[in-house]
């Protein structure tokens, strides 16, 4: 839950930032071979300029694809008033998994867009963003499927601290 809606964007980043923080989830969006994670870990060089807003997005915005690497693009869906305190509002984002199909097998017969999304669930559910609140949820579905391109979306919420 958020008091004041312009707390979410400063929120939102730290969010980000906490993805980009896991080297495991890195490697499963950089490298595009079957073993993504025996890979080198990626420099602050590389996540600054080949990651951030190129490979996890806060702007939602996907151009067309032009490269075989995954992309994790960042939403928030809505903010409903808090039925128990309309001072607060119940924030709901999403989180969109884009795999190209061709890069869905990964060592171990393991598959590429479910390895990232278990990253995504284990960085943030239950943890808590200071100033937002505590992030719950982690259900997800599939958005489409092209010739080319898979998309699975996750859901969390935030609510209020304990």
């Amino acid at each position: 839950m958020v008091r004041d809606l312009t707390e979410l964007g400063p929120n939102l980043q730290k969010i980000i930032t906490r993805l980009q923080a896991d080297q495991n989830l890195l490697k499963l969006l950089y490298y595009t071979d079957k073993d993504p994670l025996s890979q080198k870990d990626l420099t602050t060089e590389q996540i600054k300029n080949e990651v951030f807003e190129t490979l996890i997005k806060i702007v939602p915005r996907i151009e067309p694809a032009e490269t075989a690497k995954s992309i994790i693009a960042m939403r928030v869906v809505n903010g409903n008033a808090n039925n128990e305190n309309d001072e607060f509002r119940d924030i709901n984002i999403s989180f969109e998994i884009f795999v190209p199909l061709t890069q869905w097998f990964i060592k171990d017969a393991n598959l590429r867009p479910f390895c990232i999304m278990g990253r995504i669930l284990k960085d943030l559910k239950g943890k808590t963003i200071d100033g937002l609140g505590r992030i719950s949820g982690g259900n997800f579905s599939l958005n489409f499927l092209t010739e080319e391109m898979s998309c699975y979306e996750m859901s969390f919420s935030i609510i209020t601290y304990d």
